[in-house]
């Protein structure tokens, strides 16, 4: 029925916002796309990837903040269809 469509759109919507979060993320610099994955994938405390990869507690937040701004503006798009589709 109807609700099996909007589960398959859901799904393929869901594998595409996969898709792109992975391509946004690879398309940061080496060192910002190191820290944002031991930020957010392995759940590091800032002050542990500083002493990690050797820089300092700043250079991490502002590479974070760098890759959260990244998402953002290459995301915003799918943002959008999201909240109109689960709007219907």
């Amino acid at each position: 029925g109807l609700g099996d469509v909007y589960k398959r759109q859901g799904i393929l919507l869901e594998r595409e916002l996969e898709k792109e979060i992975i391509k946004s993320i690879d398309s940061l610099g080496d060192e910002c796309k190191r820290v944002f994955r031991k930020s957010r994938f392995e759940h590091k405390k800032n002050e542990e990837i500083a002493t990690e990869l050797g820089i300092s507690v700043n250079t991490v937040k502002y590479h974070i903040k760098m890759a959260l701004t990244r998402l953002h503006q290459d995301l915003r798009k799918y943002l959008i269809l999201l909240i109109s589709f689960f709007s219907l």
